[in-house]
């Protein structure tokens, strides 16, 4: 399923590998993931029950990617690169790790004046501006690659014609040469696993660990998207549209060749069009809202004033899908995904202004694949646990945190850019990052240098149209909340543990207020996922108990470590963490 265009060329499949004790092969430059997917092999682990699962999320997130790698057990097939004669096996519900007496990795301290967490848009903007003005800055992200989501680039390893590139790549590559042009000290392939103030910022890495002192710490760290509990959605084969596209614009590897595209958003249509261009068929793109009604032709044209190269990126992927004949459901949904280890369907429903699938409205499509977008949520632990303040987003029911027009949260130093602050795009980030970063020098008593003085203005204009720019474009594609609506009592609502709807449902009691008071009864939220893709739904079962709206308190309480890490990887074997009690 190698996809290939005049723009990136792919190298030789010739790095040879194994998974389950078959022989496969492999490019130069992929991650596991993009080789199974590649040859077919969606599954990755199975849990307890023998369920297989496979890449849901493709960021290292939702931790359904686990593979067993050369002996080594809980690799993440989404972010570990494929090497010559990796034997790779998939993953058992429960690891057998043998006893060891614990791994003494070399510690390293870094002080430094600005560390910016995650290289998005954002994150790359704000370290930029602040590196260039003579600050001392590090930037670190646990992926491979700089780019973030939105910027994601081909892999290092193919060709690229360089003039053929599309916006999204060219502009990408742009702020990441500038990025390494800079002093940046850029820290790829390091977690952040613990940050409990600005001079104590924990990171493991595969060889070494490393201990942060800054005067002033940006979060950076983006967004990922929501689940939609529908009977199948954990099917090898059904993963987020971030990762399918992930899949495409890195490793040019399509999720499959007869896809479905469901969701709510801009980025399905734009990943439609984008499988098209490189020979997928897609056999139908389901969007909830209804974006092509006539009263949103007057803003359309508001689009086009507010950002003219977006708005005719999107009539160009329309105008395909419509010159390809694809299927484009409006008002409907993915209600259903039938297959066992593999996808063979996806049923197709109109739904309510409620977000209910409309009875006797299914049909039943033949697909190997299915993307599923219906929007993001802050990855905000970080902030939360720093101790920033959070309120509840009206518009979209998520948390966004409370920050002043140049991105200093409540607490002194930390400063907040981007998609993890509030969903906003990319084009609000990019803008966020570099008044961020020029604020920070100002911090510092530095004077802004002409250049940079001129991209802060620019910024400062950028940020408010891109910014009446999505207003429009939700308001386009305003659709009904669907939540768990879909879902039916045997669906999986915790990836992780396999809890279904009944099973969360029928331990409420009259008393449960929030998802965290429900984790403690049914664990849902206690996975390696840490209740990312299961929090929303938590609360809202909650709420509904309840009869109380949700707030800031209402869903899980971030704990370090923010995402699994192994003992040996944080572990102090003859002296405690500085400043706690060796017992503690």
């Amino acid at each position: 399923m190698r996809a290939s265009t005049n723009a990136i060329i792919p190298g030789p499949e010739d790095i040879e590998f194994s998974y389950d004790n078959q022989p496969f092969l492999g490019t130069q430059g992929d991650t596991i993931a993009s080789a199974l997917i590649n040859v077919g092999q969606y599954s990755c682990r199975v849990t307890a029950v023998g369920e297989p699962r496979g890449v849901f999320c493709g960021m290292g997130v939702c931790q359904e990617c686990a593979v067993c790698v050369n002996g080594i057990e809980g690799e993440l097939a989404c972010m570990t690169y494929l090497k010559p004669g990796m034997n790779i096996r998939s993953q058992p519900q429960y690891r057998d790790i043998p006893h060891e007496e614990g791994t003494d990795l070399p510690e390293v301290s870094l002080d430094i004046d600005v560390l910016v967490i995650g290289s998005g848009p954002a994150g790359m903007s704000a370290a930029v501006v602040a590196a260039e003005s003579g600050l001392r800055v590090a930037l670190v992200d646990e992926r491979g690659a700089l780019g973030g989501q939105y910027f994601k680039q081909p892999a290092s390893d193919f060709t690229l014609i360089e003039d053929k590139l599309d916006r999204q790549y060219v502009k990408g590559r742009k702020l990441i040469d500038r990025l390494r042009e800079s002093r940046v000290s850029i820290l790829s392939g390091y977690l952040v696993w613990g940050a409990f103030s600005q001079q104590e910022v924990l990171l493991a890495g595969k060889h070494d660990r490393m201990r942060i002192s800054t005067k002033h710490m940006v979060l950076a760290t983006g967004a990922f998207e929501i689940g939609m509990p529908v009977s199948g959605w954990t099917t090898p084969g059904v993963m987020t549209t971030g990762a399918a596209q992930t899949l495409l614009r890195s490793y040019r590897v399509a999720l499959g060749t007869e896809v479905m595209i469901s969701g709510n958003g801009p980025l399905n249509v734009q990943m439609a069009a984008e499988l098209l261009k490189s020979g997928v068929k897609v056999r139908a793109l389901a969007e909830t809202s209804k974006p092509l009604g006539a009263r949103n032709i007057l803003r359309s044209a508001r689009l086009a004033w507010y950002s003219p190269g977006l708005f005719f990126d999107g009539l160009g992927y329309l105008f395909l899908l419509a010159k390809k004949r694809v299927s484009f459901r409006q008002g409907s949904a993915v209600v259903a995904i039938s297959g066992d280890s593999q996808v063979t369907g996806a049923t197709v429903a109109r739904v309510d202004s409620e977000g209910y699938a409309i009875p006797e409205t299914e049909e039943l499509f033949g697909v190997n694949a299915v993307a599923m977008g219906f929007g993001f949520v802050p990855s905000n632990e970080i902030a939360r646990s720093l101790g920033c303040d959070h309120e509840v987003d009206p518009n979209t029911g998520q948390l966004r945190a409370t920050k002043d027009d140049r991105g200093l949260s409540s607490v002194s130093g930390v400063w907040i850019a981007g998609d993890s602050a509030g969903v906003g795009g990319a084009q609000v980030a990019v803008a966020q990052g570099t008044i961020v970063g020029s604020s920070i020098v100002q911090e510092f008593g530095f004077t802004l240098s002409p250049q940079l003085q001129r991209d802060l203005q620019h910024a400062s204009s950028k940020k408010k149209r891109a910014e009446k720019f999505q207003a429009v474009l939700w308001k386009i594609f305003a659709g009904p909340h669907i939540g768990t609506k879909l879902a039916e009592e045997d669906t999986i609502i915790c990836r992780c543990l396999s809890l279904s709807r009944a099973d969360i449902e029928n331990t409420l009691e009259p008393d449960i207020r929030s998802a965290g008071a429900l984790k403690r009864i049914n664990r849902a939220g206690m996975g390696k996922c840490q209740g990312r893709y299961c929090s929303s739904f938590s609360i809202e079962l909650a709420a509904r108990n309840s009869g109380q709206q949700h707030d800031a308190h209402s869903g899980y309480a971030p704990a370090v470590p923010y995402k699994p890490v192994t003992i040996g990887q944080i572990a102090y074997p003859e002296q405690a963490i500085p400043g706690h009690s060796a017992q503690s």
